[in-house]
């Protein structure tokens, strides 16, 4: 009797057999998933192999149309990662699902994490009815638009300095039905902030690495009793530089503050990790 084949259980183990020994201890096995899309990081080791890689992701997961290799690090002031379409249907535009929302996204040309979906509930879910909420840096608009279809919100300002982005937030907030909702800002936080003062019920600024750089005015801008959901890159485990800079912060706008949560979000590199400060402001 001939065994049946075996479906592989994910990329790395399809990859069996079409790699040579050496190049398959470098075989990929984890890759973000943006509705028909999916996004790989390809070790340097298997450059030549991005084409294969790409096709075999193809091959094993029906619901992909296209296959896109990371090209870069997240780079300049809008933090861009350069991608690369290398199997499939020449397209970089996605159409990304999460808690009752769809989004479009332009791969390459914005900042998007799909791996905060929970993050973005987790908060909506602590919106209370009525409240004002400021999403800065808020990309092709998933903070806002996951609030305003999961709370009980009065209302958004969404601030955005990538123009592409915040040409795709307001069409997000258009599919979703929730533009009157949302305040769309297309511009630097650190210059339009003042507008702002004590107007903020919470506040979500998921900016990694230079996210620190505007603590001082979201302190400026919560109100009493306020939340704000501060994101970092960090060393394993270590909260302590962040937590100074929270600290520092808060003295500098002579706001009191209660760090509630500290807690990881998600692995960012194999030294490094991605945490979140919830953090109570009492006065």
């Amino acid at each position: 009797m001939v065994a049946k084949n075996k479906t592989p259980r994910n990329l790395k183990e399809a990859l069996k057999g079409k790699l040579t020994k050496k190049e398959f201890e470098f075989a990929p096995k984890a890759f973000d998933s943006f509705g028909d899309i999916a996004v790989i990081e390809i070790p340097k080791e298997l450059e030549k192999k991005k084409k294969l890689i790409g096709e075999t992701l193809l091959e094993i997961n029906p619901r992909f149309l296209t296959i896109c290799s990371i090209e870069s690090d997240h780079v300049g002031n809008y933090r861009v990662q350069k991608v690369k379409v290398i199997a499939g249907k020449k397209n970089l535009v996605a159409t990304y699902k999460e808690s009752a929302v769809t989004l479009k996204v332009p791969l390459g040309e914005v900042f998007f994490s799909p791996r905060l979906g929970s993050e973005r509930l987790r908060i909506a879910q602590e919106i209370k009815k009525g409240e004002k909420i400021g999403c800065w840096f808020s990309g092709v608009g998933p903070y806002p638009v996951v609030f305003a279809k999961n709370s009980q919100m009065d209302s958004a300002v969404a601030i955005e300095l990538n123009p592409v982005a915040h040409k795709y937030a307001l069409e997000n907030a258009k599919i979703n039905k929730c533009e009157d909702k949302i305040e769309f800002v297309k511009g630097d936080v650190k210059k339009v902030y003042k507008k702002y003062k004590k107007v903020f019920d919470r506040i979500a600024m998921p900016l990694p690495h230079t996210g620190y750089q505007f603590l001082e005015e979201a302190f400026f801008c919560i109100k009493p009793k306020g939340m704000i959901y501060f994101y970092e890159i960090v060393e394993k485990e270590d909260f302590k530089l962040p937590e100074g800079q929270i600290r520092e912060a808060a003295k500098k706008q002579k706001r009191k503050i209660r760090i509630m949560r500290k807690r990881r979000v998600r692995q960012f590199s194999p030294t490094k990790e991605q945490v979140v400060f919830d953090i109570k402001v009492l006065d």
